[in-house]
């Protein structure tokens, strides 16, 4: 009961900045536009910043990876579950692509970090899991296989080489370069932040995952659009079903299964329970995708996730 009256209490307080996102944009203080530049903050400095400090500060052994492997085979199912049922609704490409985006593919970063940094404020080992959780199992698949789907349901001409070198992307990437430093930083023998020389340097990175939470959820707030929910309700109801309920639950009975420990399942299953990925309505709008759909479905299922994450929580215990 204390995790889900925790869990309430972090909702609400991020509930609370997306208001007050939407004030400010009331008020012209922050347009529309000013959402991407908030965006490349959050993934140029503070997600990298977030990813680097949490794994230079554990110790890491191989068994922490288990529970991202878990989350990278939740994903490919959920891509498949998605194809099928847009298969089965005889849905056109553009409409099974935003349904395979917003299905598979979840928020872990962007809005994860934040609930799970509100939740866990003075556990270091959920931060840990979390960044394995969502770069391995989260991060690979839509930075890899994001542009190639993008490119198969979209409608642009898109060359081989370049598709290519859209998923080669996230190798060039601060966050890529962050979880490959952070993870060798014990290993290698590095002093931590008691150093006096690089303390500077954690401080800095605390300081950056402190600013992650509010401009991530603001610049969520800046992109709000009311949707026609008539002409995507049966798109909904696929992305909600898989991505807001089958999945989180899967992870949960998977977790069971494989004895992961309390704070390992509890970390695995808020992040499977997170509302679609922005990043998913970028590539299908970069490669001819119907960008409009899948952003209407990303809005209305972040919305429900408020519910959806409450119901989640307190029916797996």
């Amino acid at each position: 009961m204390e995790m889900f009256i925790n869990l309430t209490q972090a909702i609400v307080s991020l509930v609370i900045v997306y208001m007050l996102a939407l004030y400010l944009r009331h008020r012209n203080v922050l347009e529309e536009q000013h959402s991407l530049i908030l965006a490349r903050i959050v993934t140029e400095l503070c997600l990298p910043a977030v990813v680097f400090v949490n794994l230079a500060s554990a110790s890491i052994s191989p068994e922490y990876m288990r529970p991202a492997f878990v989350m990278l085979g939740a994903e490919l199912l959920c891509i498949a579950l998605a194809w099928g049922a847009g298969t089965a609704f005889r849905l056109s490409r553009a409409e099974k692509g935003a349904i395979v985006f917003c299905a598979a593919f979840g928020s872990s970063t962007f809005l994860g970090y934040a609930i799970i940094m509100q939740l866990y404020p003075d556990t270091p080992q959920a931060m840990t899991e979390a960044v394995l959780i969502s770069e391995v199992g989260v991060g690979y698949p839509i930075f890899i296989l994001g542009p190639m789907l993008a490119a198969y349901f979209g409608s642009s001409g898109v060359s081989f080489r370049e598709n290519i070198g859209a998923s080669l992307a996230f190798f060039k990437s601060p966050v890529f370069f962050a979880l490959l430093l952070g993870l060798a930083w014990q290993p290698l023998g590095l002093p931590g932040e008691e150093n006096g020389l690089l303390r500077p340097l954690f401080d800095v990175c605390h300081v950056l995952s402190q600013a992650l939470t509010p401009l991530a959820i603001l610049a969520v707030g800046l992109m709000f659009k009311i949707p026609n929910l008539r002409q995507c309700l049966v798109m909904l109801t696929i992305v909600v079903a898989i991505k807001l309920l089958i999945k989180p639950f899967m992870l949960s009975y998977v977790s069971d299964l494989m004895g992961f420990e309390k704070l390992w399942k509890d970390v695995l299953v808020l992040l499977g329970a997170m509302p679609p990925a922005v990043l998913g309505v970028v590539f299908l709008r970069r490669y001819g995708g119907d960008a409009s759909l899948a952003s209407a479905l990303l809005l209305v299922a972040t919305i429900l996730s408020c519910v959806t994450i409450l119901g989640v929580f307190w029916a797996v215990g």
